[in-house]
């Protein structure tokens, strides 16, 4: 979770816990009668006290306290529903999810008690909210829709359950409606940043290129260093070829997050500019850093090939490697620069790594890459599953998944490849990898087609065609072709219908 969305959670929940109380006790009747030494009264203003501390720890970032104090103003009030929605905003700041759940239902359930008083109203759709930012937190899309739509029944000026609601809109491919939840947003008084950043990628996807950029320019005007929309205002430039404003963006970029993905992106920016003594610098620089990260490794060879010096390349590590045979790293980066045109020697060089170094997983899927490009498919899914069953994190699954969905594909298991295709679209689609994303969007419609699921295919077709740039003219000829006769068989209802 970020640190600005964490900021904002505990600010909103400040601010509501403020609220409500007046209303709140006259719907409740008036209070216990008080015990001759008064108890009742003395109990209901130590919470009160109690729940004050809670808050005061909260506004300072004192979490694990404040969930505490919270907790002991609720053992002496029970019906004390800020407290409880307070805690469950802290738990969230934490990540402790199941814990935020529980106490935003409880909340949500002291509300209910009011019905729908108009003074509710407010306050419950704030809970809603939050219960979908749980629910997202969860990746649990299909919940947090549902939550983040009750929301807005309650209060349709609820600016943060539309962009909620756009984010999942906009991971399932809804770009128009996702645009028009966060424009609804904004019009609403909801200028934030983040807000432009998300319609800015949300118009990006949708083709639209020049509201990308004035949205994204916006995001920036209010926050200069916003890494996110740096990142997604250069996927606009690249994708309009201006390539070195998109290497500007990028820079900006890695210089507030200097994180590997990040400069990955910069480097093939770079090459694609054909800077290549750059790239080549900050690929290696990459791999010095993590020295098992296969794209970096994968694009390195790349460049080097691209750039001529492929063959100079692979004589220095065929020489350092008669040197030193056991050097398993020397041994991929030269499987790596034989795997486009000699994946035969590809495959010896990485299962000798693999061999040195099997714990290393990187080798591993080297191997299934060269299978892969030997036709040999059953052993490169073999390979794949191999690798993944070990649980690997999400970066090193990507490489894994790319090269079990291509050999699943090319042996007609079109159920189990559309699987990875979406596991992979996942993943390209958080990076803003356009290009590959829309790649995989292709192969995902040929799939949907071939399992007869005509309304999945046209929806990953249109994705496609929607993300799809000159390089991708094969494919988008072969789709124009198909969609005509793909609409007529979906009109006449033909195909595996989802019941």
């Amino acid at each position: 979770m970020s640190s600005a969305r964490t900021a904002s959670l505990i600010f909103i929940a400040i601010c509501l816990a403020a609220s409500f109380t007046t209303a709140q006790q006259q719907r409740r009747g008036k209070p216990p009668a008080k015990t001759a030494e008064g108890d009742a009264k003395d109990t209901r203003e130590r919470a009160a006290e109690l729940f004050e501390a809670g808050q005061s720890a909260h506004q300072k970032g004192e979490l694990e306290k404040a969930v505490g104090l919270y907790g002991e103003a609720l053992e002496r009030d029970p019906s004390l529903w800020q407290a409880e929605f307070q805690r469950a905003a802290a738990y969230f700041s934490m990540n402790r999810l199941a814990e935020a759940k529980a106490s935003m239902l409880g909340a949500l359930k002291q509300l209910s008690e009011f019905g729908d008083a108009p003074e509710a109203r407010a306050p419950s759709s704030r809970a809603q909210t939050l219960l979908g930012e749980i629910a997202l937190a969860e990746n649990d899309p299909v919940e947090a829709e549902k939550s983040f739509r009750r929301a807005l029944e309650l209060n349709p000026q609820a600016t943060r359950a539309r962009t909620g609601l756009a984010e999942i809109l906009l991971g399932g491919g809804k770009y128009a409606e996702a645009i028009a939840e966060v424009k609804a947003a904004i019009e609403a008084g909801d200028d934030r940043a983040a807000v432009y950043a998300l319609l800015g990628e949300a118009q990006s996807l949708g083709g639209s290129y020049e509201e990308a950029l004035a949205s994204l320019s916006e995001a920036l005007k209010r926050e200069p260093k916003n890494a996110i929309a740096l990142r997604r205002r250069a996927e606009v430039y690249l994708a309009r070829n201006d390539l070195k404003a998109a290497i500007e963006d990028l820079r900006a970029s890695v210089e507030i997050e200097p994180n590997v993905p990040s400069r990955l992106r910069l480097a093939g920016a770079l090459a694609a500019a054909k800077r290549y003594d750059e790239a080549v610098s900050l690929y290696r620089q990459i791999l010095q850093d993590e020295p098992s990260n296969n794209e970096a490794r994968t694009d390195l060879a790349a460049v080097m090939i691209e750039s001529g010096k492929g063959a100079e390349a692979v004589a220095q590590l065929e020489s350092l490697i008669k040197a030193e045979p056991n050097r398993a790293d020397l041994r991929a980066q030269l499987a790596e620069l034989y795997l486009p045109a000699q994946p035969e020697k590809a495959l010896e060089q990485y299962q000798a790594a693999a061999k040195i170094e099997p714990s290393q997983l990187a080798h591993q899927i080297g191997v299934a890459a060269s299978l892969v490009k030997l036709g040999r498919f059953q052993e490169a899914a073999g390979v794949s599953r191999q690798a993944l069953a070990q649980n690997p994190k999400e970066g090193v699954a990507y490489f894994a998944r790319t090269n079990l969905a291509t050999a699943l594909f090319k042996l007609d298991d079109f159920q189990n490849a559309a699987s990875e295709y979406i596991r992979i679209f996942d993943y390209q689609r958080k990076r803003g990898d356009r290009k590959r994303t829309a790649i995989t969007l292709y192969f995902l419609g040929i799939c949907f087609d071939k399992l007869g699921d005509y309304e999945q295919a046209l929806k990953a077709y249109e994705q496609f065609m929607a993300l799809a740039s000159a390089d991708n003219q094969l494919e988008i000829d072969k789709v124009n072709l198909r969609l005509p006769s793909l609409r007529r068989q979906i009109k006449e209802g033909k195909g595996n219908r989802k019941k």
